[in-house]
């Protein structure tokens, strides 16, 4: 079976199966547990589930959803082949998968177990090449979708930095003038300041001579609303 994976891998990598349908080749060498066939709208990855396996997508389109309540829009990203779902948590040392994977369409994954992905490129020069040119263009369309799309409203760009800043100190209050603060989290200065009014109208902070403060009961809506999240 070991080096059935290893061929299996080296026929992904190499494109040596028909992406119409990709189960065709492989279906001989795969397993019914490595070879998975995905429908539409169905999960394929839930959010906070162990990082057990990487997924290598071979065929369809998947979307990455955060389970953010506040957000108006949860699709993080679109995925497509070649793919390798799970990489990202691991190389970050990430024990639960943060995000959901749903099937746009209908998909066909070959699942592999990370240890066993982890050691067979560590052997195979070929592979850990391939892998990281599978992650090079991961990171230019993570990239590419930043610079075009803003994923998540200023008012919660805001909300979520003072939640991480004041976990270090409490009360917490904000060093930073209202023009470096924008500056930092790329929000226009007019819009900070009625986002900075409207936190504090709903009980997120408080003002003190000018300074943002954060105390402790400040806080604990902070955390219910953005403890949770990775932006």
């Amino acid at each position: 079976m070991y080096n059935n994976t290893i061929k299996i891998l080296e026929m992904i990598f190499k494109g040596e199966y028909d992406p119409k349908n990709p189960a065709a080749a492989l279906r001989g060498l795969a397993t019914k547990s490595q070879l998975l066939t995905i429908e539409k709208n169905d999960t394929i990855i839930n959010q906070k589930d162990p990082v057990k396996y990487f997924y290598l997508l071979l065929k369809g389109r998947a979307c990455v959803l955060n389970h953010i309540t506040w957000s108006s829009d949860n699709v993080v990203d679109f995925l497509e082949p070649l793919d390798i779902l799970g990489m990202v948590e691991y190389l970050n040392n990430t024990e639960a998968y943060t995000a959901y994977v749903m099937a746009e369409t209908k998909c066909v994954l070959f699942r592999i177990p990370v240890e066993i992905f982890i050691h067979i490129i560590q052997q195979n020069a070929f592979l850990c090449y391939q892998t990281l040119l599978v992650l090079g263009k991961v990171l230019e369309s993570n990239m590419n979708r930043a610079e075009t799309n803003s994923l998540f409203h200023p008012k919660d760009i805001l909300g979520h930095y003072l939640y991480l800043q004041a976990q270090h100190a409490m009360p917490y209050v904000c060093p930073l003038t209202r023009h470096v603060l924008a500056e930092k989290l790329h929000i226009n200065l007019r819009t900070l300041y009625r986002h900075i009014d409207s936190m504090k109208a709903s009980g997120y902070l408080t003002l003190r001579k000018g300074k943002i403060v954060i105390e402790p009961e400040h806080f604990e809506r902070l955390k219910v609303r953005y403890g949770d999240v990775i932006l």
